[in-house]
């Protein structure tokens, strides 16, 4: 997002630092699961050609659902954005008083 009269820029709705190392774990451990397994496997041997299809399906599974865990602010913002449009549009909440 770009600065508005000269603030800074507004980076809450990034990918945290976590979910992308698992992100990335997942791709490597799995790419090189994929790799090793089709390396070593035989043309002829179809169970093994399974097994690296396999491998490579749940890989694929495993990281687009890191991911798509990493961006969920960025498909629901409007869960996100209670505080500062309470305050922007003079709604407060009201204490319940004894």
């Amino acid at each position: 997002m770009l600065p508005q009269h000269g603030g800074v820029p507004n980076f809450n709705l990034r990918i945290p630092g976590p979910f992308l190392l698992l992100l990335a774990l997942v791709l490597i451990t799995g790419l090189l699961l994929t790799l090793s397994l089709h390396l070593n496997s035989d043309e002829g041997n179809f169970g093994a050609q399974a097994h690296v299809k396999l491998s490579l399906i749940i890989t694929l599974l495993l990281a687009f659902f890191v991911l798509l865990a990493g961006t969920g602010r960025l498909w629901h913002p409007h869960l996100w954005k209670h505080g500062g449009h309470r305050q922007r549009h003079g709604h407060q909440r009201q204490r319940h008083q004894r």
